[in-house]
């Protein structure tokens, strides 16, 4: 029987399902360009929290920007397992909700 535990190093980690994905077009307030927020909600045991990742169009190519809107950007199955590793410091709470900032998708 094959063992489906994930072969994790130490650190901080996240484990959910996917709920959804919303996604938003920004200025940036140096008036530099635009950037891409992706913004995934994630349900965990304690509750829901939203993993944001921030993109550049015009550096990355897993995003697509045409008129004004965002029409190609990385998606996630939702109802599907989804396991975080995060940076020091990436959890925080805003606005009464948890947000994960800074994390790289491990499964």
């Amino acid at each position: 029987m094959a063992d489906n535990k994930l072969n994790l190093k130490p650190g901080v980690y996240v484990q959910g399902t996917v709920l959804s994905c919303a996604v938003t077009l920004q200025n940036r307030k140096d008036g530099s360009g635009q950037f891409v927020r992706l913004s995934t909600e994630i349900a965990t045991k304690p509750g829901v929290l939203i993993f944001e990742q921030i993109f550049d169009p015009a550096k990355d190519a897993s995003v697509k920007v045409e008129g004004g809107k965002v029409v190609t950007f990385p998606t996630y199955p939702e109802d599907k397992p989804i396991t975080l590793k995060c940076e020091p410091g990436a959890i925080r709470e805003f606005k009464g909700k948890v947000k994960v900032s800074k994390a790289e998708i491990i499964a």
